[in-house]
């Protein structure tokens, strides 16, 4: 992977429906010979799959918080279930550390809040971070 493969990424990440004709101007090539790096990284699983970026705000859900969770009492696979199954739920990881897992979650509003986070308690300890913005 050289630079210009990198530049093609980056303008990628950041728009991922932007035209093969803008990359081919930033990166000083064709846009068949674009296309052809676009699709050896995707080849290579460099590119894995496109997506979106949603506004959770727009669609009401006004609360975001990052959850970090201490798994007690051995039960990593029903957390994993659970944590499977919430809908809201925008992604978990399992990290090393102080904690276990860490993941993020939406609400629309603080009422829903408090029983999640009861819910949590039956599978280990937790320690809650309330989003005010996004910086990166």
């Amino acid at each position: 992977m050289d630079l210009t493969d990198r530049k093609i990424l980056k303008m990628l990440k950041q728009d991922s429906q932007i035209s093969l004709q803008r990359i081919s101007k930033v990166v000083s090539l064709s846009p068949p010979a674009v296309r052809e790096r676009i699709k050896k990284m995707k080849d290579v699983g460099i590119i894995g799959k496109y997506t979106i970026d949603i506004d959770y705000g727009a669609l009401g859900y006004d609360i975001n918080v990052i959850i970090e969770i201490l798994i007690k009492n051995n039960l990593y696979s029903d957390f994993k279930l659970f944590i499977s199954e919430q809908n809201d739920v925008e992604f978990c990881y399992r990290i090393l550390g102080e904690s276990c897992f860490i993941f993020k979650v939406h609400f629309q509003g603080m009422q829903p809040v408090e029983p999640f986070i009861d819910q949590l308690q039956y599978y280990g300890h937790t320690k809650t971070h309330f989003i005010f913005s996004k910086t990166v």
